[in-house]
């Protein structure tokens, strides 16, 4: 109890999991939190001690449950074998369990990542333009990001990053600081307060540069006293703290990288929330978002993205579109190429299937976390690589496009081969989930293990021949060899031979019976010693082979890393174009001139929950700032997809910055232009769109408008939430966004709303801003 009082004091605010024999458990207050969260029985070990426990192996799924119920948890190990021990076990705290550093596969579903933020304030004050140093990682795949941005940029950032927990310089009075709670309103994430020391940006270098091992950063293009490093080593501080890794680095952990806000498209929290792109709005209308949609590609067998990684990737794209031209048709290009080969992209899905999570297999090597299965999935996962570069290599010229995945693979796929070679000639096809009773290693990979593993399983047939040669060497027909826990092995011969027994034989009198003598000799103890440690020799040379084996893995993480990156963007590569393909997506031509022209549209959700039933809908936009000065003259918009195919839609005179869209309620004026957004934002994904015809200028910003809800708890009403929301638009909006908004001007008198309509729409009309702008409102007067 006093390691256990110990451990606790050092580890305030967690759930103690104290490993006693096969169990880990709880006292006083956490044994009452793991009762109520749990359901597990509450009992005392003595009176007026509370106490529960869990079995140790199916605790993820009670570590799993502690932390969706909001606490976190110590898990506190026993650090030595409990028979070889005199006294009290030795114990430590191996790793602290938190919302942010999740790894285990059984706390993580395939689509979601658990990433760990922190946001440093740079300045004093709590203006939207207040700088704000970012920082996030993810430690079941070892990414990480920094970043500094104004503080209302650095809100939207962390609503899409969508963090499980954030990190904040915690106040001398232990309150949480009105600036923090307003930077994280929108992401819903655990925040967890640090002392202020490891937001100093000396102490955050230090760590960086040991982490790394490096002693700079400019290798990675940070120069000395960059404030964003100042997030960027909190963060890696808590997980080097919650992790004990193993040498004190987490060698999974890649180095820092610069979030670059410029090259994608920005579609802010209220704007992913209103197109329902990650969620719905409602629970209604079984839960389908763009998100699940596209992820299901064409939604028959082996339609959507077949790959853990992949639909963590599918994620990333559509909430972090792409924002320049070139990057845009070069990913069209690929999905082209996939549309036109239907059997390219059926064996490009056949090849993508055996890779497993590579990037949470080595994020659970790298904190020491990893399973024999991960091992071998590891193994099966490299070997993949060859088919996959068999099917790229197949596509021929149509391939060509894909050029540039092709070549990255082949960059890795000698160490993939050594790598996969090595697990598939040590490990069984079939591994267990963990090595207490071994099973890993096929035989004849280790001589060690062969020898131990032939002592358990032949140790009768040895006694046999044993006994057979003594019975031929002293000619006693009664001797035999036996065994018994409290003994061990013995040569046992009746009282009425035991005078027949030579001193010259070399045996030593073990046990006295009534009616036998036992004996040992050097030989069979020898043995004894052999067998009775064999099972345990086996367990631990397998320990050690498996060990061995990780380390092999661990030398190739950037290899691994990188094989993870082309897999997963080679399967939303090819979910995009089964999506195509079997839904009669098209080829949207992208431009640079603020324009939008959509024949014949659909809604990418309803049109697959609707079918024929959909009516597709005409757009046709044009900012109204295309030809002012500071967008300089016309560029060259290259080839148009659609020529010879379908024409390039609309073109016939000037087209409208802003089309005011009237109607009763239940027209379906709202999902009008959310399918244009939605639209849009495909396109700046890479995707094709559903559509006869598209032609999309490249956006800065998408924003939405749409729906009605209050923030009470905030003091916000309906219509102050409205006027807030609107306001960030008008403030923030180019002529190279896309606006889209609906019913303005709501919670208030008939007068006043309207008057808030027209002056809004006057000015998101005019020059010099004249953006595009989809207007759906009930206030006819506005047509006038």
């Amino acid at each position: 109890m006093r390691q256990y009082k110990r451990f606790k004091a050092e580890h305030p605010g967690c759930v103690l999991f104290f490993r006693m024999g096969d169990f880990y458990e709880m006292f006083f207050e956490d044994a009452v939190a793991a009762h109520r969260e749990l359901g597990i029985t509450l009992t005392e070990r003595t009176e007026g001690v509370p106490m529960a426990g869990v079995p140790f192996h199916s605790v993820e799924n009670y570590l799993r449950r502690m932390i969706q119920a909001g606490h976190r948890v110590a898990v506190c190990e026993q650090l030595e074998d409990a028979a070889a021990s005199k006294g009290v076990v030795e114990r430590g705290v191996t790793r602290v369990v938190t919302p942010g550093t999740l790894t285990d596969a059984s706390m993580l579903d395939d689509g979601e990542r658990a990433v760990l933020a922190a946001a440093a304030f740079l300045e004093a004050g709590e203006g939207d333009r207040t700088p704000v140093a970012l920082a996030w990682a993810d430690l079941s795949t070892g990414e990480l990001q920094v970043a500094e941005l104004p503080a209302s940029a650095a809100a939207d950032e962390l609503a899409r990053i969508a963090p499980a927990e954030v990190l904040y310089c915690e106040t001398a009075d232990g309150k949480l600081p009105p600036r923090v709670e307003a930077l994280t309103a929108a992401c819903r994430a655990s925040l967890t307060g640090r002392p202020g020391w490891q937001f100093r940006l000396s102490e955050a270098e230090d760590v960086l540069k040991k982490q790394f091992g490096v002693v700079d950063l400019k290798g990675y293009g940070f120069e000395p006293g960059e404030p964003a490093l100042a997030a960027a080593g909190a963060v890696v501080a808590y997980l080097l703290e919650t992790q004990r890794a193993p040498n004190g680095r987490l060698m999974h952990l890649r180095p820092p990288r610069r979030f670059e806000r410029g090259a994608h498209l920005v579609v802010d929290p209220t704007s992913l929330a209103s197109l329902e792109v990650e969620r719905t709005l409602d629970s209604g209308g079984g839960g389908q978002t763009l998100l699940k949609v596209m992820g299901r590609g064409g939604g028959g067998p082996g339609g959507g993205c077949v790959t853990a990684v992949g639909k963590r990737k599918l994620r990333d794209w559509l909430c972090y579109p792409l924002a320049t031209r070139a990057a845009i048709v070069e990913r069209q290009a690929a999905v082209a190429a996939l549309v036109d080969d239907p059997s390219g992209r059926s064996a490009l899905g056949l090849a993508l299937e055996p890779v497993q999570d590579v990037p949470r297999i080595i994020g659970r090597l790298g904190v020491g976390r990893a399973t024999p299965r991960d091992v071998v999935a590891l193994g099966r996962s490299a070997a993949a690589a060859e088919g996959l570069s068999d099917v790229l290599a197949r596509l021929g010229d149509r391939g060509e496009p894909l050029r540039d995945w092709t070549r990255r693979l082949g960059g890795l796929q000698p160490c993939l081969a050594a790598l996969a070679q090595a697990v598939r000639s040590a490990c069984v096809d079939e591994a267990p989930n963990h090595l207490r009773e071994g099973g890993l290693f096929r035989d004849g990979h280790d001589d060690e293990l062969d020898e131990s593993r032939t002592l358990v399983r032949d140790s009768d047939a040895w006694l046999a021949r044993y006994q057979a040669g003594l019975l031929e060497t002293s000619g006693i027909g009664s001797l035999k060899v036996g065994y018994n826990k409290v003994f061990g092995y013995y040569i046992e011969v009746s009282a009425a031979n035991k005078a027949r027994v030579d001193d010259a034989w070399g045996w030593t009198r073990k046990q006295t019976l009534k009616n036998a003598e036992r004996f040992i000799t050097p030989e069979l103890k020898e043995y004894e010693g052999k067998v009775l440690t064999a099972r345990d020799r086996a367990v631990a040379r397998e320990h050690t082979l498996f060990e061995g084996l990780c380390g092999q893995a661990c030398e190739e993480l950037e290899t691994l890393h990188g094989f993870a990156e082309v897999v997963g963007e080679l399967d939303v590569l090819r979910c995009f174009a089964e999506r195509a393909a079997r839904w009669g997506y098209v080829r949207p031509l992208i431009l640079d001139e603020p324009v939008l022209r959509v024949r014949a549209g659909r809604h990418p959700v309803l049109d697959e929950l609707l079918g024929d039933q959909f009516v597709p809908n005409d757009v046709e936009l044009e900012g109204g700032g295309r030809r002012d000065a500071d967008l300089g003259p016309d560029p060259d918009p290259g080839p148009d997809p659609n020529a010879g195919d379908t024409p390039e839609p609309g073109g016939g005179g000037e087209a409208p910055s802003l089309v005011l869209l009237t109607g009763p309620n239940m027209a379906g004026k709202s999902t009008y232009i959310r399918q244009t957004a939605l639209i849009a934002l495909l396109a700046h994904a890479g995707s094709f769109v559903p559509a006869e015809a598209a032609t999309v200028g490249v956006c800065d910003r998408i924003f939405t408008r749409v729906g009605a809800h209050d923030e009470l708890h905030a003091g916000r009403s309906t219509f102050m939430v409205e006027m807030t929301e609107t306001a960030n638009i008008c403030h923030h909006a180019t002529p190279r966004s896309l606006v889209i908004l609906d019913e303005i001007g709501r919670g208030t008198s008939t007068l006043d709303g309207l008057s808030l309509a027209w002056a809004i729409v006057e000015h998101l009309a005019s020059k010099p801003l004249g953006c595009r702008c989809l207007f759906a409102t009930h206030y006819h007067e506005l047509t006038g």
